[in-house]
């Protein structure tokens, strides 16, 4: 379902869908690549996700080209939920071929954008203790640390991880950069 046979520089053409349930068993794919040290969700548990009032997810994508013969290649997925003025990531997955090219902060720019006319002034997610690539990201995109879950993943190995809870501020931005 992925295709990792694409050239490195093509990835950096980065389009942006709603995640829709006929796109959730390429998302389920990519969550499953994603979190191999975890379980990962169906697509029918994302479809579900989708259904819950308020929630929504992107994904991003490398256009194809007919001409050459490529298939469009996901990229990644972000699924959020919003209630009232605040929101919270449940998931964001990038490809591992893809990794460090723009495609996360893409997704969450994109998602902060959409927020932010929806009136929804904070976004809250949490980050397991041990990815740091992830952690380095969020901070870089405006996110602090508010808190921390104890023992909140757990590994398939069993080994239990704590959770950092952190949130941001969309007020604080414009046009999703930091001012």
């Amino acid at each position: 379902m992925i295709h990792s046979s694409r050239q490195p520089e093509l990835v950096d053409r980065i389009e942006i869908v709603p995640l829709t349930a006929a796109f959730c068993p390429v998302a389920s794919a990519l969550h499953a690549e994603g979190f191999e040290d975890q379980d990962h969700w169906s697509a029918d548990e994302m479809i579900a996700l989708l259904d819950v009032p308020g929630a929504f997810g992107l994904l991003a994508f490398a256009p194809g080209n007919e001409v050459e013969n490529q298939l469009d290649t996901p990229l990644g997925f972000i699924q959020m939920q919003a209630v009232l003025d605040e929101a919270e990531i449940n998931t964001i997955v990038v490809a591992k071929e893809a990794r460090k090219r723009g495609v996360a902060r893409k997704l969450l720019f994109a998602v902060f954008e959409r927020l932010r006319e929806t009136g929804v002034g904070r976004v809250l997610l949490e980050v397991a203790e041990d990815n740091a690539p992830a952690i380095v990201l969020y901070r870089h995109c405006g996110f602090t640390e508010i808190g921390r879950r104890k023992k909140y993943y757990r590994r398939k190995s069993g080994r239990e991880v704590d959770a950092l809870v952190m949130e941001r501020d969309l007020g604080t931005c414009v046009l999703g950069w930091n001012v």
